[in-house]
């Protein structure tokens, strides 16, 4: 199954830099990603109107294996028959 997380990112020095840091922020969460959506970029300027901090907003695509459903403790009491 793919599940999106959505994070932030900044940096001073640009907005690829920006990206990776956001990637990296939910490393613990997503720890292998497959796929980064870029949904907004923005900046803050400084008194002469240079770019000071590069700011994304993106959604990082990870894998999650899927999980077989628990056994309910009447399943485990029949050994997986129905019962009526």
């Amino acid at each position: 199954m793919v599940r999106l997380i959505e994070a932030v990112g900044s940096s001073s020095r640009s907005w690829d830099a920006a990206v990776t840091d956001a990637v990296r922020s939910v490393a613990d969460d997503a720890p292998d990603p497959i796929g980064v959506e870029v949904s907004r970029l923005w900046a803050d300027l400084d008194g002469r109107k240079r770019l000071r901090t590069y700011r994304a907003s993106v959604k990082v695509a990870y894998r999650q294996p899927l999980q077989p459903p628990a056994r309910t403790a009447a399943a485990k009491r029949t050994g997986g028959r129905r019962t009526r």
